[in-house]
């Protein structure tokens, strides 16, 4: 990969994936889409919505990677290649979690169809396509790709990717508490 900062945050994806899955794998399939409370998510519900962000962005960039030209011309400038957890600000702003835009929440129909293998192979295949898709961008050019996402304040390339890890582990933490509670309670 050709952006260090870009392969420092597909790494720290598959290091929460490699410490937070091996719990939910053993899950048989009626646990994985049981909701504790009517409203909330399943661990599963959770894990497809982490696949379907994944597949936006790889769609977004897909999208923003016309604006290379422009990048190019800026590529001198300076860029972030951090970012900060905006799902933590919002809460402590608001009092409250982001809402998921519909296109992120899981439909109704995948309840029950795929069990947490094939589930995590929905994420790495869609992970193993983004890599690709960006693999060969310069940092000093993705650092000037930037999304259209006010709630994130406009991240580039490189923060999105940073961006998809911390709203992952946010997800992973709440899985791994729905999991302990399933644990508790068998």
């Amino acid at each position: 990969m050709k952006s260090n900062s870009m392969a420092t945050h597909f790494h720290t994806l598959q290091e929460q994936r490699a410490h937070y899955l091996p719990s939910i794998q053993s899950l048989p399939q009626k646990q994985l889409w049981h909701r504790e409370v009517e409203g909330k998510w399943s661990i599963g519900e959770h894990f497809y919505h982490l696949y379907l962000i994944l597949k936006m962005l790889k769609t977004a960039t897909k999208c923003s990677l016309l604006l290379t030209p422009y990048a190019k011309i800026r590529r001198n400038k300076p860029f972030a290649t951090e970012i900060n957890d905006v799902y933590e600000e919002f809460k402590n702003k608001k009092g409250r979690g982001m809402r998921a835009p519909a296109i992120l929440v899981p439909p109704k129909k995948i309840r029950f169809v795929l069990n947490s293998d094939e589930i995590e192979q929905l994420l790495v295949t869609e992970t193993s396509a983004m890599k690709e898709l960006v693999k060969d961008i310069e940092e000093n050019i993705a650092g000037h790709i930037v999304f259209p996402d006010p709630l994130a304040h406009y991240p580039n390339l490189i923060q999105s990717i940073q961006l998809l890890a911390i709203h992952e582990k946010h997800h992973f933490r709440i899985m791994e508490q729905q999991y302990q509670r399933l644990i508790a309670s068998s």
